[in-house]
């Protein structure tokens, strides 16, 4: 066999790793089929990535239903990442107080390079019908509150998300470049984002966005909540309490401390 050329090495690689993100964004185990169709590669290439990922551990494949899935060695993994992140361990007594005050599901978010959302801490509402996520789930920035509330303040990525195609989720998800720069603006104003059925039909949220020392956004604090329970009063009950939940985890990450700084410096 030929050997292979460092190109042909990183390719490998990389459509390897391209398996193991399908498997983590998808919902459950996944058909091989399914893979297929998400990558756009050939039957037998993503059959022999799959097997490299079972075979080291990252993957496995169900005997019964030759479905496949993560396993735990990719979790502890990405644990190692969080346990790394400052923002979540300054951000996770803001969370909980937040799901106390609210009653609903918390999330803190942060952008992927590729503009899409990740959550990276939550804190589950204690209610019979809540909200269903998970960490590491993947959802668009351009179509969920807490995307919005990052993107509105990073023009740069926000026109390459909008660059990309806007997938109709839902009946009501706004694919119109002109109304979503729109609804960027009005966050970028009111200083928080709600969207309500966009993304799923059963769900709404509102989020307001972190700040680091710099006051960069870096993250953005945010309830999910059952669509039937985002009538007006209940929204504007929940706005100044997720305003001040991203403001203390700002708060904790040093943005006051800078702003206040400044001030006296200027004064």
């Amino acid at each position: 066999m030929a050997a292979l050329t460092r190109n042909q090495i990183i390719a490998s690689a990389a459509g390897t790793l391209e398996m193991l993100e399908v498997l983590g964004n998808a919902q459950g185990p996944i058909a091989l089929s399914a893979v297929v169709e998400a990558t756009g590669r050939p039957k037998g290439t993503v059959h022999r990535m799959l097997s490299t990922l079972v075979n080291t551990g990252f993957a496995k494949r169900d005997p019964q239903t030759g479905r496949y899935g993560l396993t735990l060695k990719a979790w502890r993994i990405g644990a190692n990442a969080l346990r790394d992140l400052d923002l979540v361990k300054h951000a996770l007594p803001v969370l909980d107080k937040l799901m106390v005050d609210t009653g609903e599901t918390v999330h803190l978010a942060v952008l992927d390079p590729s503009g899409g959302v990740v959550y990276v801490s939550k804190v589950e509402s204690p209610r019979s019908i809540r909200v269903q996520t998970r960490l590491g789930q993947m959802n668009p920035s351009w179509c969920t509150a807490t995307g919005r509330a990052m993107i509105a303040f990073d023009e740069e990525m926000a026109e390459r998300v909008l660059a990309q195609t806007l997938e109709r989720r839902t009946p009501k998800t706004v694919t119109d470049r002109k109304k979503i720069r729109e609804r960027l603006a009005e966050v970028r104003a009111c200083g928080y984002a709600v969207t309500l059925a966009e993304n799923h039909t059963e769900m709404g949220g509102l989020a307001a966005p972190v700040r680091d020392h710099t006051g960069h956004v870096v993250a953005a604090c945010g309830l999910a909540i059952p669509a039937f329970r985002m009538d007006t009063r209940a929204v504007e009950r929940v706005i100044p309490l997720v305003l001040a939940a991203a403001g203390a985890i700002s708060a904790s990450m040093g943005y006051m401390l800078a702003r206040t700084g400044s001030a006296a410096r200027a004064a």
